[in-house]
């Protein structure tokens, strides 16, 4: 007896069903859709809103499979479930493999070893189509801010709709033969099923993307609406061409032609205005994104009820030529923008940028050629459906291998790279100490001797001998203070304060040696990505910072470090914060100098004059995309082309200036300028070791060899103030 291939079955007398035929309006949605996103990642200021190409593609996916399956349940009275998984493993799995491995591989033999470990995880998550929540779980953490890219990261969007067609079909399947079952109309329970599902995702986007906007991006819960919005529309046409079987209240084509090109033109205007209007600050994918969603919705429908596009030029070759090859252009375009940037050893330029999209187009065009259309006409053709979803399987498998091969790779780059760091440790030369006076160290500035910037490179580690402290300070339900005591039980220990944001992070190793040799009872701080400031900070690193959680968290964890500081008035307060870069507004207008100023006046003066000590850190250099390990690694080792120029690089520490220029007695500046810059540039290696762990943050070998430094200066202004 032969296998039959597994069915949900029904009955259901056939009906009119829409016509099938090819819409030469999705495919200029289409074409749309991912020019909107390739612009909007080379070109992210001319097209700011280009990211809702996105969710154009959604709206199409959940109109297209929608509209499938509700044809076969109506035709056949049954879902093909494997047939209809082996048709898109056969449709989506070659290309989507292929793209991924390469970027794997490419990654792997041009980008350093610190780099594996996030592209091979990302990679399995992509392979595996889990990527959207391995994205939204690194959204809530800070330190994900600052990771590089990855050439996989793109593949969000397909793992959320690969989600969308494993859940679909069995929904659709299941309200169907329920309303056989209680003899209901199966496109009035369809519609009510969809409806439910539209309703409860677009309510919980509206809160989630209010409540933690980055998160609430990728999760497909906040995503699940816009399929229902195309799947609602396609039950709308099942609906229509019902009537029109019947004879029931259709009016004729002539007729339609006017209001439905009204109805397109509208959902063209909302497509426009999303792309050119939205942008980085706008609250998305939340309310917002119904003007997309709806915008192609309209266009969808138009072109479904006169069984044409609506809309004028739409069947233009190049632009129909654009949406054929949508699917791979979208794959590659991504991870060539990312592999390019280390590879050039420099920010991408105009002509770059050309040569990348044009790069992506023909790579596209081959890959629809060699890859797509085959896998999805002549792979395992005549086979059963299982051999397809077996055959898939298997080759998610061993791509899924290759990212475990970079993750063993990774560690033992580590582990050899930590062996060589400690042999040159013992080296006069080694990192900062290349920089003391007498010291005789040809290339002081030359070439790494050390690919020191893997996972150990870290600033952000665990420190040994700290707790959580009993009288915690807690923002939003996370604790932010622990306790170090390294007194050894000596009675006049002192009490030492260390806080600020990610770029105190950096300094610990170096701090932390020194509390435990002068055995201070440390009280440790620390809130990523937020200012010492008590107004706002409304950008960061050039880019908005809107939401309103993260400015709540930060004035309420700066808050209740201030108010402690104030009422146990320590010994010193030891701070660094990334204020070069962060934007406050006190609602005043004035410059950004003016109004650190007076905050520091309001706060931090506050303590030096309650009679504890102050000193802040001064900030080390920007990298301007040019001192990173990427940079060097990449230039072969020629580390002088990745230095910057002092006057660029060292910009205004406005925390750090606002307290020189108060010049109180107990409020200090630790400036290490010269550790990291001569009198014309700011470098990228010194001493044989990667100054910069990634694009803002200090190595932690790096600042390890500049410790006796740090020691020597910081105690002397406490003691002095």
């Amino acid at each position: 007896m032969s296998q039959q291939t597994p069915t949900l079955a029904v009955s259901s007398p056939a009906t009119p069903k829409p016509a099938g035929k090819f819409r030469t309006d999705i495919q200029a949605l289409r074409a749309l859709a991912v020019t909107a996103v390739v612009v909007n990642h080379l070109w992210p200021r001319l097209l700011p809103g280009g990211y809702v190409g996105v969710d154009i593609f959604f709206v199409i996916s959940g109109f297209l499979i929608t509209r499938h399956l509700v044809d076969e349940l109506r035709a056949t009275g049954k879902v093909r479930l494997a047939t209809f998984y082996g048709r898109r493993m056969r449709r989506l799995l070659p290309a989507a493999l292929l793209v991924a491995v390469v970027s794997a591989a490419a990654s792997w033999l041009t980008q350093p070893y610190s780099r594996w470990l996030d592209v091979a995880w990302e990679t399995l998550a992509a392979v595996f189509y889990g990527e959207n929540w391995l994205l939204a779980a690194k959204a809530i953490d800070y330190s994900a801010d600052h990771e590089m890219a990855t050439p996989v990261q793109h593949y969000w969007s397909l793992s959320v709709e690969e989600q969308f067609y494993l859940v679909w079909p069995l929904m659709l399947a299941g309200a169907f033969l329920l309303a056989l079952r209680l003899r209901k109309a199966p496109l009035r329970l369809l519609s009510a099923a969809m409806g439910t599902v539209f309703v409860l995702s677009l309510a919980y986007s509206v809160y989630f993307t209010i409540d933690s906007k980055n998160e609430a991006y990728f999760v497909t819960t906040t995503r699940a609406w816009e399929f229902a919005a195309g799947g609602l529309i396609a039950l709308a046409t099942f609906a229509l061409a019902g009537r029109a079987a019947q004879g029931k209240g259709i009016l004729q084509p002539t007729a339609l032609q006017r209001p439905m090109g009204l109805l397109a033109g509208a959902g063209a205007v909302a497509l426009v205005v999303s792309l050119a209007l939205f942008g980085e600050q706008t609250q998305f994918p939340g309310a917002m994104a119904l003007i997309p969603v709806l915008g192609t919705g309209a266009i969808v429908l138009a072109g479904s009820v006169l069984g044409r596009s609506a809309l004028p030029a739409v069947g233009f070759r190049p632009v129909q030529g654009l949406g054929d090859i949508s699917y791979s252009l979208y794959l590659w375009h991504w991870p060539l923008i990312v592999l390019a940037v280390p590879l050039l050893g420099h920010e991408l330029r105009t002509r770059d940028k050309l040569v990348i999209g044009a790069a992506s187009i023909v790579l596209a065009v081959l890959t629809k050629r060699f890859v797509e259309d085959p896998g999805r006409s002549r792979l395992f053709r005549n086979r059963k459906a299982r051999v397809s979803i077996l055959a898939g399987f298997g080759a998610m498998v061993l791509a899924g291998a290759l990212a475990f091969g970079m993750v063993f790779s990774a560690g033992h780059a580590e582990q050899v790279q930590q062996e060589q760091l400690a042999l040159l440790s013992k080296s006069p030369c080694y990192g900062a100490a290349s920089l003391n006076e007498g010291a005789s160290c040809p290339e002081k500035y030359g070439p790494p001797h050390a690919l020191n910037i893997g996972r150990a490179q870290s600033p952000y580690f665990a420190v040994s001998g700290c707790r959580s402290a009993t009288d915690q300070i807690r923002v939003q339900g996370v604790p932010y203070l622990q306790d170090c005591d390294y007194s050894g039980g000596k009675k006049d220990a002192k009490t030492v304060w260390f806080i600020g944001d990610s770029h105190a992070e950096h300094w610990k190793v170096a701090f932390f040696d020194l509390a435990r040799k002068q055995q201070w009872k440390v009280r440790l701080s620390l809130a990523g990505g937020c200012s010492l400031a008590d107004v706002k900070r409304v950008a960061f690193m050039d880019a908005p910072r809107l939401d309103e959680k993260s400015q709540s968290r930060c004035l309420d964890w700066s808050g209740q470090v201030s108010d402690r500081i104030m009422k146990q008035r320590p010994d010193l307060v030891v701070a660094s914060t990334f204020s070069a870069k962060e934007t406050i507004d006190d609602g005043t207008g004035r410059d950004q100098l003016s109004q650190y100023r007076s905050t520091v006046e309001r706060r931090i003066a506050k303590w030096g004059q309650n009679g504890t000590k102050v000193v802040v850190i001064r900030d080390s250099p920007l990298t301007l995309g040019k001192s990173t390990p990427g940079c060097v690694i990449n230039n072969k080792g020629n580390a002088l082309a990745c230095a910057s120029q002092r006057s660029k690089a060292l910009v205004a520490d406005p925390t750090a200036k606002a307290v020189a220029d108060l010049g109180h007695a107990n409020l200090k500046v630790l400036d290490l300028s010269d550790q990291f810059c001569d009198d014309a540039r700011c470098y990228a290696v010194t001493g044989g070791l990667f100054v910069f762990f990634d694009n803002n943050h200090l190595s932690k070998s790096y600042v390890e060899s500049l410790a006796p430094v740090f020691e020597r200066r910081l105690l002397s202004l406490a003691r002095g103030a």
